[in-house]
Parts: structure tokens; sequence; C-alpha cells
């Protein structure tokens, strides 16, 4: 039961890694958004700490697009040993690709509509829903196949069979 959680879990954790590793490169490239997230950092520490930090933008803007350099690499490293281990965990590559891929594309939606206020339509939301209940079909048919005769439930992967039958 443990490695039917672990396996997507992993994949979600990789998608939003992969979702990460985008934001950083947006912070990296553009200009606009490394200042926005700049001045929005530096605004909430000169509040707190009831300093006038507003000459620092541009400073901050570099920080921000050096850190948004980093996280490239960082999340992108991240990313691809989570999904490895995903598919070893998972009842098939299939399902550990549907998940990183849905986990993506849904984490870098939500990251961009809070950091940079992109417009999410209704279409993006129907989409959105289709991919989740795709997922739990997937999901739910990868994880146990039922056998007919007996009524035993045994995992599905026809990867694995082959390296069993290889190994035997």
């Amino acid at each position: 039961m443990m490695m039917r959680v672990k396996g997507p879990l992993c994949a979600i954790q990789a998608g939003c890694c992969a979702a990460l590793a985008s934001v950083s490169a947006k912070t990296a490239t553009s200009y606009d958004a490394a200042g926005g997230i700049a001045k929005g950092l530096i605004d909430i520490v000169s509040m707190l700490s009831a300093l006038d930090l507003s000459q620092y933008t541009e400073e901050g803007t570099v920080c921000v697009r050096l850190l948004g350099v980093a996280g490239i690499f960082l999340f992108n490293a991240l990313m691809w040993v989570l999904f490895t281990k995903s598919m070893h965990l998972c009842s098939s590559t299939l399902e550990a690709s549907a998940f990183n891929t849905s986990s993506n594309f849904l984490f870098t939606a939500v990251i961009g509509k809070l950091l940079f206020s992109e417009h999410l339509s209704w279409q993006w939301f129907l989409g959105s829903a289709l991919m989740v209940l795709g997922l739990v079909i997937l999901h739910h048919g990868s994880s146990q196949t039922t056998d007919q005769g007996t009524g035993d439930t045994q995992p599905h992967s026809l990867i694995r069979k082959d390296v069993k039958s290889k190994e035997s």
C-alpha cells in the first residue's frame, strides 16, 4: 500500500520542482519579473524592520536574478532525482510521467498566478479538471488488476514483468 502512494507522491514532487525551475528561469531572464519580486521582498523587509530599503531595489533585482540562475540548476537536479525515483516506485512509467507532467502544469499555473499575476481562463480550469480526472482513472487502473478467476489483486506493470522474466 505504501509503494502505491510513494511513487505518485515522488512524481508530484518532481513536477513541483520542474515548475520551480521554470519560475527560476523566468526570474533569471526577465528583468521586470525579478524587479517585481525584489520590490515585494524589500517592501516586506522594510515594513518588518521599520527601515527604508527602497533605494536597494536595483541590487535586490540583481540578487533575485542570480538566485533564479541557481534555482534553475537546483530545481532541475531535484526534479530528475525525484522523477527517477518515482519511475521505480510507480506501477508503470506512464503513471510516473503523467503525474509529473500534470503536477508541473498545475504548479506552474498557480505559481504564475501568485507571483506574476498571470490570467487563468475557464478553459484552463476545465482542462485541469480533465487532467486530474484522467490521473485518477490512470492511477486506479494501473495500481491493481484483478484476476477474474481467483479475485487476487496484483500490481500491473509490463516493464517489471519483462525484467522478472529475464532474471529467472
